[in-house]
């Protein structure tokens, strides 16, 4: 497929394809489809920035010798709740997390399907980089990404889990992930009770927003803290927020409150 690179990464959304360079040696390529019937088809400020923040924050994967194979050396897992195109479960995927991306049927057909199968061999080319600087031998084969994509509606996950069936589908999490799915206050409290669901005590939530409109990001916070969550949010010096010039992204961190 034919990449369009832009100049930048502040207005992306009118390409079919671009390229996300989250580090020297990783590139991701993103298929997208500006569809204004479908918020879901289109990486959103807030996903590049959450995805540079954690590739900023988290450790690089490394592997071990285990009966003669290499082996990740990481057993956390990852699930993205309205993935779209991905950005943030391709980024995790990359950094060795048991990662599983879904979001509705509809998107994962036209975008988060596709994205995934382009982006395995960029993620393992890096992997392969990442060994001839450590003391394994980079000849040797290497298992390619634990990532899975799957349809989870988070409207109906929220009200009756274990009446949803999704392949895969492994709670708690150690991360849960989300980004710009904070733009409508009705969507709010099914979102933050999937996570709930989702989530352990040692959980870490992010959740990626732009901070457009005051009602609906204090309406978050607000129901987050009914649900059962303690929020606080990343400081802004720790997003890359130039890179898009976009200083109204936001990054909450939410965990469990202790039980009493």
């Amino acid at each position: 497929m034919d990449q369009q690179q832009p100049e930048d990464l502040r207005d992306t959304k009118g390409l079919p394809t671009f390229s996300i360079n989250l580090c020297p040696s990783l590139r991701l390529d993103l298929c997208q489809l500006n569809n204004t019937q479908n918020h879901g088809t289109t990486v959103w400020d807030s996903a590049k920035v959450l995805a540079f923040y954690l590739m900023d924050t988290m450790k690089r994967p490394s592997w071990n010798m285990v009966d003669g194979k290499l082996e990740i050396q990481n057993a956390k897992k990852c699930i993205e709740l309205g993935s779209g195109c991905g950005l943030g479960g391709l980024t995790m995927s990359a950094l060795g997390f048991d990662t599983i991306m879904t979001d509705l049927p509809s998107v994962v057909e036209q975008v988060l399907e596709v994205n995934k199968r382009q982006n395995e061999r960029h993620i393992k080319d890096w992997w392969y980089q990442l060994l001839e600087q450590s003391t394994h031998d980079s000849t040797m084969s290497l298992e390619g990404p634990r990532l899975r994509v799957e349809p989870l509606d988070w409207l109906q996950y929220s009200v009756s889990p274990s009446a949803v069936q999704v392949n895969g589908l492994d709670p708690p999490y150690n991360y849960i992930l989300a980004a710009d799915c904070i733009y409508s206050t009705e969507f709010l409290e099914p979102l933050l009770l999937s996570c709930y669901h989702l989530a352990s005590p040692t959980t870490t939530t992010l959740v990626a927003l732009e901070h457009r409109d005051d009602i609906v990001v204090n309406a978050f916070l607000d129901k987050a803290k009914q649900v059962g969550f303690e929020t606080r949010m990343i400081p802004k010096k720790l997003l890359r927020t130039q890179l898009i010039e976009n200083e109204d992204i936001e990054i909450w961190k939410l965990k469990k409150k202790r039980q009493k």
